[in-house]
């Protein structure tokens, strides 16, 4: 199976309007309530580990240009979108980025100490793409994957009333544990289990389009939103509807 054109399509253009400052979120809240967060996590987990890292669909290179300062190791980025890769470049050239499918990678056996998947597994056919994570890792090695939850029942509307133009067609969201069954299933014997933002995530998407002028006045409550979101990660039942889970997996 490979990615389908349209999907290139899609996210070649999509590298042209982020070139030109349009985005599909508000970046700045977007950061604030959920990429400030990923980080944190993706830090906690990555840090110790040192060797060659792979970012598994990189799209922007935002993360990878992440762990590379934060880890000083050696980083590769790969996506399938030569728009995006192009996009990554120029946020500078200290990570190294490759134009792939990531399907079947040109890498050898077991290159990689770390692969680190965010939002990347459900545009894919999930089984290939974990026995090409499985191949490429050494022994010592884990995958970590953050991936937009099916249970979700904000992202479940969104994603019919309200797609963004980078919702490819043939995307497909998962529930954590039909995920963590494949991931098991494949090679890996341990996963952590964490869940990210129930509500927060929402409005960056919304100020980014034409009902922001409904819900302006929310911007200065960003930090309570953050902290809403913290709560509800945390009590057991509400937890298992945020919208993104994330996934340490070890052999």
């Amino acid at each position: 199976m490979k990615v389908s054109e349209d999907e290139i399509k899609i996210y070649n253009s999509f590298a042209i309007d982020l070139a030109r400052g349009v985005d599909v979120v508000d970046r700045d809240t977007y950061e604030a309530i959920i990429d400030s967060r990923r980080k944190e996590l993706l830090k906690g987990w990555l840090v110790g580990k040192n060797g060659l890292f792979l970012e598994y669909g990189c799209g922007d290179g935002s993360f990878s240009r992440f762990i590379k300062q934060e880890l000083n190791c050696e980083v590769i980025g790969v996506d399938v979108s030569s728009g995006m890769v192009r996009h990554a470049l120029t946020g500078g050239r200290s990570v190294n980025y490759l134009i792939a499918d990531c399907h079947a990678l040109p890498f050898k056996d077991k290159s990689f100490d770390a692969i680190v998947g965010m939002g990347i597994f459900h545009h894919l056919n999930l089984r290939k793409a974990v026995l090409e994570c499985q191949r490429l890792l050494r022994r010592d090695g884990f995958l970590v994957a953050f991936e937009p939850n099916a249970l979700c029942p904000l992202s479940f509307i969104g994603r019919r009333l309200f797609k963004t133009r980078i919702h490819t067609p043939n995307e497909r969201t998962y529930t954590y544990w039909s995920f963590i069954s494949e991931i098991r299933g494949n090679g890996f014997t341990k996963v952590e289990l964490r869940f990210l933002s129930f509500f927060g995530f929402v409005f960056p998407f919304i100020w980014a389009s034409k009902f922001a002028h409904l819900f302006t006045f929310l911007k200065r409550c960003t930090k309570l939103l953050r902290t809403i979101d913290v709560l509800f990660e945390k009590i057991p039942v509400t937890k298992q509807f945020c919208w993104m889970f994330c996934c340490k997996c070890t052999f």
